[in-house]
């Protein structure tokens, strides 16, 4: 190993342990042959001094001290004190900092005092259950079993006991027989319920011991890091009792990565001896494995420290309560987010000025959201040296209509980033995860970020009002049961069947690549959901087409009857007018007719016309002095209108209507008798 490597790997140690004597540095390394996660794990082992499977944990007495405060300060001193109190079980009043030992089920010990058979023995368990928009409360001691608590639930909520998901219970191992007190709960407790239906999806762990699930199938897919860097898939497919131990060799065997050198994300917490049924993983999800030759200085596991503000207390014999948390992953806090304020031979005390005192990244008095999320990403670049993550500048509502609520095709999720400065996760958060640039990416290309900052009442008060009005009730629960050191919280929220939906929430412990992992996955389920809609979408474009083109036909055809109508109720009209106007014809032709003459009277001339097709004959006689128009008014007085027909004499055969119509009968020569032939035109 060259000198440079070995200088980069006591670099890296110095960074993770805090120590700062080189010499005793080098001689832990050497003491693990130079093996940086040994070392470091000794280290942590040291300082924490206390096996996981013990149930007691070790507290701090502060009876002595004016203002009580954690300090994390890891020197070969504090190691070897840490480890001879865990040893021997007792409680000295020196000022030593010590690593806090955590126990699963967030449970509370009093500071000062010891655990005792009174602590460990029978007692009643609170439960909390939010099922849908409904809370109830229910007591129950712990000596009984996750069935009778099922049971004490189905009164409730009328969920059968065997329909029941508790989604936030990730013990690993517990079925329906199991005693609560063997799942270390805590006194008081909160239980998200989901109803489990036939083909529901709402169904996130199953814990179960029933032997149908040692034959079903359990796919993954694990990406595997090779010598240079890249990730190859390999796509196993499982039996459900299948140990992660097992797992672990056949990618030994498949991707010839030793188990000792395989550092392992999305595992969520599981144990070798788990089984795949036991555990938080869910089929076709996805894993990923990094060779520790190529990935160490990325998976190195760093010291969380718990920096809390003190309780001063008057009363010397006061009792103070700390919280033990169960830390899924070590965090570590920049040097500049604490600041000394004074340190003496009596009391050591730090104060959290340089958390409180900084700028915050949306300040109390915003009343816009466009100029407060401005104002946030000024503050982020300021702090971090990084612009960070592209976010939408504008309010809650309005990054929902972009995102959710826009056109089909371009539709994205919605990611909230919650930001709070009073977690310990928050500035590593931000400068190891939001600053990445794989994840600014990642979120850029696929999602829609809104952020907000909670660290005061007044903008928590007022992101929970935008949640419970944007998103629901059940969000805003969720987001307001979370401690401060839950945060910060990406919420991913998609739309599902026309309404938000809550599908991830990604906590501040989470590292880079199991971030990016679940911006993934929640990507997938989003685009899943999409291409539903997409389906979903054309096919009721295709029913409004077809609908439309059915419409626009039975509207041409009902264009079409109108128009007809309107043309036969025209011809109609045409066909009166020309009747009114013969009536009127023939009575004007009546009026201007004179009498017909008697038989007796001289100078008279009588006609006889032959009407066309067999209608008879007319007779008439005329005065031989009456001109040829009294004949044509005749005619028109019998409903023969002039311009219908021609008059035709049979010798010497002449068309009378083609002639002057002011001559007489007698200038014609049509007396004292003719017969006369009338045709229609």
């Amino acid at each position: 190993m060259s000198n440079e490597s070995r200088e980069q790997i006591l670099s890296d140690f110095q960074d993770c342990t805090g120590l700062e004597n080189v010499e005793e540095c080098i001689a832990i390394l050497q003491q693990h042959e130079w093996s940086l996660m040994d070392a470091i794990q000794a280290v942590h082992e040291g300082i924490g001094g206390i096996n996981d499977n013990e149930s007691t944990v070790p507290v701090q007495h502060t009876t002595n001290y004016s203002t009580s405060s954690i300090v994390n300060n890891t020197t070969n001193q504090n190691i070897s004190n840490n480890k001879r109190q865990s040893d021997s079980n007792e409680f000295d009043d020196t000022d030593q900092p010590r690593i806090i030992k955590t126990i699963p089920g967030n449970q509370r010990i009093a500071i000062g005092t010891h655990p005792t058979a009174e602590n460990t023995s029978v007692g009643d368990l609170h439960f909390t259950i939010n099922f849908h928009d409904q809370t109830e409360k229910l007591t129950i001691s712990d000596n009984q079993t996750v069935h009778e608590l099922r049971v004490k639930v189905s009164e409730k909520f009328s969920v059968p006991p065997h329909k029941q998901n508790f989604l936030n219970w990730t013990m690993k191992s517990y079925d329906d027989r199991t005693k609560l007190k063997d799942l270390h709960l805590s006194l008081e407790n909160i239980i998200h319920l989901s109803s489990i239906e036939n083909g529901s999806t709402d169904q996130i762990f199953k814990h179960t011991t029933s032997s149908s699930q040692g034959s079903s199938e359990f796919p993954l897919t694990v990406l595997c890091e090779d010598k240079s860097g890249q990730m190859i898939p390999y796509k196993l497919v499982l039996k459900s009792n299948t140990t992660i131990n097992e797992i672990k060799k056949q990618i030994e065997t498949l991707a010839h990565i030793p188990i000792k050198q395989q550092t392992w994300q999305g595992l969520l917490g599981a144990n070798d001896t788990d089984e795949l049924h036991q555990t938080a993983i869910t089929p076709q999800g996805r894993l990923i494995v990094h060779h520790s030759d190529t990935s160490l200085n990325q998976q190195i596991p760093t010291i969380r420290r718990d920096i809390k503000q003190a309780i001063i207390s008057t009363d010397p014999n006061e009792d103070e309560e700390m919280d033990i948390e169960h830390d899924n992953g070590l965090e570590t806090i920049e040097d500049d987010d604490i600041t000394i304020l004074s340190h003496n031979n009596s009391a050591t005390t730090i104060s959290t000025e340089g958390i409180s005192g900084r700028t915050p990244l949306i300040p109390d008095d915003c009343t816009d959201d466009t100029a407060a999320l401005e104002h946030f990403a000024h503050i982020f670049h300021t702090r971090y040296g990084s612009t960070g993550p592209i976010l939408y500048i504008g309010s809650l509502d309005q990054a929902i209509q972009d995102s959710l609520y826009s056109s089909i095709h371009t539709r994205r999720p919605l990611a909230i980033y919650l930001h709070n400065d009073q977690s310990v996760c928050a500035n590593v958060f931000c400068s190891q995860v939001l600053t990445t640039d794989s994840i600014i990416e990642y979120l850029a290309n696929n999602y829609v970020l809104w952020a907000w900052d909670v660290t005061s009442d007044a903008n928590r008060t007022k992101l929970f009002g935008a949640l419970r009005r944007c998103v629901g009730n059940q969000c805003t629960q969720r987001v307001g049961s979370m401690e401060n050191d839950g945060f910060p919280l990406l919420l991913i929220v998609i739309r599902s069947r026309g309404s938000l939906e809550l599908i991830n929430i990604i906590e501040g412990k989470s590292t880079p690549t199991e971030v990016l992992l679940n911006l993934i996955q929640s990507h997938e389920s989003f685009e899943q959901q999409r291409l539903r809609d997409v389906d979903e979408e054309e096919m009721r474009e295709k029913r409004e087409n077809l609908k439309r083109q059915q419409e626009d036909e039975y509207e041409q055809s009902l264009q079409a009857d109108l128009a007809k109508e309107r043309a036969r109720q025209e011809e109609q009209d045409a066909n009166e007018r020309l009747i009114q106007q013969r009536l009127q014809q023939q009575q004007e032709s009546k009026a201007r007719l004179p009498d017909e003459p008697d038989e007796t009277e001289k100078n008279i001339t009588r006609l006889k016309i032959r009407l066309p097709d067999d209608g008879g004959v007319l007779l008439r006689r005329f005065r031989i002095h009456d001109n040829l128009q009294v004949l044509f008014d005749y005619l028109s007085s019998e409903g023969r209108m002039f311009g219908e027909y021609k008059i035709l004499t049979t010798y010497p055969k002449r068309d009378l209507t083609t002639l002057n119509p002011t001559e007489t009968f007698e200038q014609l020569k049509l007396y004292p008798q003719e017969q006369l032939i009338l045709e229609s035109l």
